[in-house]
């Protein structure tokens, strides 16, 4: 019997599991490794992989079109002349096509299961029209400028809610960004438009709201109807800890940038001390849990933290040539070491 390389991963965990569990004796298992053959693939080639991140671009490219064409004055005007109607028929118009679209998604995905990327690529135009509708209707009520947020966080929550009615992961990857949207810009207009907000520039906000985040994942894993998107929000919460960390090491509470000119890397180490630990922790946790993700995203921010300090203090203080044969003696290392897991993986 022949199975592929992906099949032959799942085969081996089971296995392993069932051998692990006692459910069936160390000979048993030896057998039924033993039992099966790889099959070569026609194609080394992973298009699985190149349709996700072709989708992946595509769909940033859409919603960072539309964030552009919703904020651009002259083509709003130019839209509200071609359209001819009031804020309020505008509004019934996009709700109208976002319901359509959603539906129309929702029958391809019965009709065709297997294109699962770009089916859910597709939700991605109902949540742009969600987006217009919005915009129109705090056009309609007449809203003033500065409750522009409160309609950043209705559209967070009502991709939220269509997530979950949907089972789409998209549209909760979306919903996640909006609030994360939301939140800059709430921030920014409590704090009368200042740099500051209770005394924390923007890294330093992210920091706090990236913690809520992967805090918050931990209930959303709780709660039956959201725990299918767990993982997404956990994830998410995780990078924007580790990225404003990163910023933060880099420039620590300042947002002069003359003054942060002016100011001694050093004086960050408090940003660079936590990103160390919780990289160490994340690294440690992953491998413990066995939860790879999380463990190479320790990996990654760990590397980082390093050689952005490598960067800081070393390229002012050391000669280019000895600068940069460090940092390719370095990267060798790190080449080697990786090397030799990666064999051992293999062998186990």
């Amino acid at each position: 019997m022949q199975f592929t390389e992906e099949q032959h991963q799942t085969l081996q965990k089971g296995i392993q599991y069932w051998e692990k569990q006692q459910l069936i004796s160390t000979a048993t298992a030896e057998t039924l490794r033993r039992s099966y053959e790889i099959k070569e693939s026609k194609s080394r080639f992973d298009w699985k992989n190149l349709s996700l991140i072709a989708f992946f671009f595509a769909i940033a490219c859409i919603i960072l079109s539309t964030a552009l064409f919703l904020v651009d004055d002259w083509l709003m005007s130019m839209v509200n002349r071609l359209l001819g109607a009031s804020a309020l028929t505008k509004c019934v118009l996009f709700l109208i096509l976002s319901l359509v679209t959603f539906v129309l998604g929702v029958r391809r995905r019965r009709k065709f299961p297997s294109q699962k990327y770009s089916n859910e690529a597709l939700l991605i135009f109902g949540a742009i029209f969600i987006a217009f509708f919005l915009t129109y209707l705090s056009e309609a009520l007449q809203m003033e400028e500065g409750s522009f947020p409160v309609f950043v966080g209705l559209a967070a929550v009502s991709y939220a809610i269509i997530a979950v009615y949907l089972k789409s992961h998209l549209l909760w990857g979306i919903s996640l960004a909006t609030l994360a949207t939301w939140y800059s810009i709430e921030t920014f207009y409590l704090s009368n438009d200042e740099s500051y907000f209770l005394g924390m520039n923007l890294p330093l906000r992210y920091v706090c709201f990236g913690l809520l985040l992967t805090a918050g994942s931990v209930l959303i894993k709780k709660l039956p109807t959201t725990q299918a998107f767990f993982s997404v929000t956990y994830y998410s919460g995780l990078l924007v800890l580790f990225s404003s960390l990163w910023l933060l090491s880099i420039f620590g509470n300042q947002t002069d940038l003359s003054v942060w000119g002016s100011t001694p890397q050093y004086q960050f180490w408090y940003a660079t001390l936590l990103l160390s630990a919780l990289s160490i922790g994340a690294i440690w946790w992953g491998l413990n849990r066995q939860e790879r993700l999380t463990a190479e995203i320790g990996i990654l921010f760990f590397l980082l933290n390093i050689y952005t300090r490598y960067f800081e203090y070393g390229w002012d203080a050391l000669h280019r040539v000895v600068f940069f044969g460090l940092l390719a003696l370095s990267f060798w290392f790190i080449g080697k070491k990786a090397e030799g897991i990666w064999n051992r993986l293999e062998k186990d």
